[in-house]
């Protein structure tokens, strides 16, 4: 259902940069993610994962990207009772796809990647952390997901996912179907180094069910590739193109017209930048979706009904129930709202530690850039600055020294006076 090298390719004339990220297919060949050009920098956070035994993966073919991360996996039915504690009965592997991603592969314990019509209602938690140095970014999920959640260190992470139906297909525009799938979990996670230059949204998750689908952002969206605000004052827009056939394969049951879905969170401050609006509340009623296929040219969507959009902690939530294909363009955006005024979206801030040395990744709105930034580390039952200068806009990694012991020093970051976030290193 994934597959194992991650493909980032970046073209330097664009202005929007697109995702993809490929499910495995039923051969079991591995993910690639396929980056081309642009979008946003934004922070959620969320709670941290424990440290709890790992859940064992062997799945041929997954492991042929690295060693699987240590993971922890529970399974609750649609009722709320438990159907596994432990992860007994299945395996999840978190595999390295490329330098700045892992694949995720949710299958049974003996190796079956369609989980089957028993799961399809059932809810899967699954924890691991990333190693020391990594920071999470974005998540890209063949999936119902509930939630995406990084921990307060940026490594720690937890995913609640519903499985979905998915049909396989072949590649180009109008995929042949090629095998049903009742149930199926898959995706990839996005993250930066101590080394690397910022990438990916973090916060932002997509979740699907198709065969593939690719995400594009421009206008007033900020950039993805540097995390710095855009200059564009043409309004923001998202575009989800999904792929898949548009008749089930008819392996499983007799072939019927295909249908898949979309769900999309757009953290706070993404969200005011691309559409603008003095609150989230303004662009859930500006906010419009527009459906584009070669065969039907494009219309819009009843909100309500053919699309829904509420605001959730930390920024918002658009759900498309119901998508038929073969390779529909959904394009979100708010053009009666003017862009959000400089200064209006959320700062925030996270921090990686290895040994003495921390790494503190600022996210600073346009309206704020050149006002005091502070990183101050406690020591005793005062601050001392440990790293002062002027923000820059967008998203900033600053290196600072640390003395207190790892796990147990508290940083706290400011902007203008303002505390923005306090912070274990």
């Amino acid at each position: 259902m994934m597959a194992a090298g991650a493909m980032l390719r970046s073209d330097p004339k664009a202005t929007s940069m697109q995702h993809m990220i490929l499910p495995r297919s039923l051969a079991k060949v591995s993910i690639t993610l396929l980056a081309v050009v642009a979008a946003a920098a934004a922070l959620t956070f969320g709670p941290e994962s424990s440290d709890a035994a790992s859940t064992p993966c062997h799945l041929p073919g997954a492991l042929g990207g690295g060693p699987s991360l240590a993971s922890t996996l529970s399974v609750t039915n649609a009722d709320g009772s438990v159907a596994s504690a432990d992860g007994t009965g299945y395996q999840v592997c978190i595999t390295p796809n490329g330098s700045e991603a892992y694949s995720i592969v949710v299958a049974l314990a003996d190796d079956t990647e369609d989980l089957g019509t028993a799961n399809l209602g059932r809810t899967f938690t699954i924890t691991f952390s990333l190693p020391e140095g990594d920071s999470a970014t974005s998540a890209e999920l063949y999936a119902d997901v509930q939630s995406y959640a990084i921990g307060t260190n940026a490594r720690d992470i937890t995913l609640v996912l519903k499985p979905v139906a998915v049909t396989s297909g072949t590649a180009g525009d109008d995929p042949t179907p090629l095998q049903d799938s009742l149930a199926r979990i898959t995706g990839g996670i996005r993250f930066n180094t101590a080394t690397s230059g910022v990438h990916g949204i973090v916060g932002m998750w997509i979740g699907a069910s198709a065969n593939r689908y690719s995400v594009t952002m421009s206008g007033s969206c900020p950039s993805f590739s540097t995390g710095s605000a855009s200059t564009s004052t043409t309004p923001g827009a998202i575009e989800v193109r999904l792929w898949a056939p548009h008749l089930t394969a008819g392996t499983l049951a007799p072939a019927v017209v295909n249908s898949g879905s979309l769900r999309a969170f757009i953290p706070e401050a993404t969200a005011s930048a691309c559409f603008g609006g003095a609150t989230l509340e303004d662009i859930v009623v500006a906010l419009e979706v527009a459906r584009t296929a070669a065969t039907e040219g494009t219309t819009s969507l009843t909100a309500g009904s053919q699309f829904t959009a509420s605001v959730v902690t930390g920024g918002l939530l658009i759900t498309v129930p119901t998508i038929t294909f073969s390779s529909p363009t959904y394009r979100i955006a708010a053009p009666r709202l003017t862009r959000q005024p400089a200064g209006g979206s959320s700062a925030s801030a996270t921090v990686t530690r290895k040994g003495s040395k921390a790494t503190v990744t600022v996210v600073v709105p346009a309206g704020s850039k050149g006002k005091r930034l502070v990183i101050a580390e406690k020591i005793g039952v005062r601050f001392v600055a440990r790293w002062t200068g002027k923000a820059k806009a967008g998203t900033t990694r600053i290196p600072v020294t640390v003395k207190g012991l790892r796990g147990k020093a508290t940083l706290r970051v400011t902007l203008a006076g303002k505390t923005i976030a306090t912070l274990k290193a």
